[in-house]
């Protein structure tokens, strides 16, 4: 069983919010009741193979694009083929590739920003990826579905910001139009709770297919140079 959290919205400066319901997503069924022992019950083979679905089939796609393996394990700069259905009539197709994955705090990476106090007990991290669009059409402006797998199998939505842009980690959205063959680089922001590690970024499959997941070593962000940036700033001027 897989928890998700739910999805949170990052508005202005003015303030900072998450919300953190946890969704149940339990999976498998009971059948329909049948006794198998029953000799009265006749097997009909058109239903079963009827009911098979090809794993690699989740979603329709164009020619010449294959979606990569449900439950596939990659790593960092490894690329994945895969596919969501926005809206019922659309079904976006990307290769995307998972570079790495920061630990941050809101010290290094939040300034300006107001910290609520639930905000004070999570961990931020910054997940960077980029994408290429591989369907027909423009894409357009869409919150790519990556989540951030925790070590308790706890699945967490990143946060979607709103008129403010937030320049550590501008988010997981598409820009606002991503032709067929373009490629975008996103980064997604995920808080974590305290008790609670993040394992892997993970895309997550319609029905009960098992996620894509990227693993690797999370590494700090990096502190930005200070000295260096005033030594820029500084010829910049004589330049000038």
């Amino acid at each position: 069983m897989t928890m998700r959290a739910g999805a949170a919205t990052l508005g202005p400066v003015i303030v900072l919010a998450l919300a953190l319901g946890l969704l149940a997503g339990c999976g498998g069924s009971d059948g329909d009741g049948e006794d198998k022992d029953d000799p009265t019950t006749e097997p009909t083979v058109t239903e079963e193979t009827s009911t098979e679905v090809a794993p690699t089939g989740y979603l329709p796609v164009p020619d010449g694009v294959t979606l990569t393996e449900p439950g596939a394990v990659l790593g960092f700069g490894d690329e994945a083929t895969i596919a969501w259905r926005p809206r019922q009539d659309t079904v976006v197709a990307l290769d995307l590739t998972v570079e790495k994955i920061n630990e941050t705090t809101y010290k290094e990476s939040f300034e300006g920003w107001v910290i609520s106090q639930q905000m004070k007990g999570q961990v931020p991290y910054f997940v960077h990826a980029t994408a290429t669009n591989v369907g027909p059409t423009d894409v357009s402006a869409l919150l790519v579905p990556l989540y951030g797998l925790s070590s308790s199998a706890s699945m967490y939505e990143p946060l979607d910001f709103q008129k403010e842009i937030f320049e550590p980690c501008p988010g997981g959205n598409l820009p606002e139009q991503l032709r067929p063959g373009k490629s975008a680089d996103l980064c997604f922001v995920y808080l974590l709770p305290v008790d609670q590690q993040l394992d892997a970024a993970a895309f997550d499959l319609v029905g009960e297919l098992p996620p894509i997941t990227w693993t690797g070593e999370i590494t700090p962000i990096e502190k930005p140079d200070k000295k260096k940036d005033k030594k820029k700033g500084r010829q910049g001027q004589q330049d000038g």
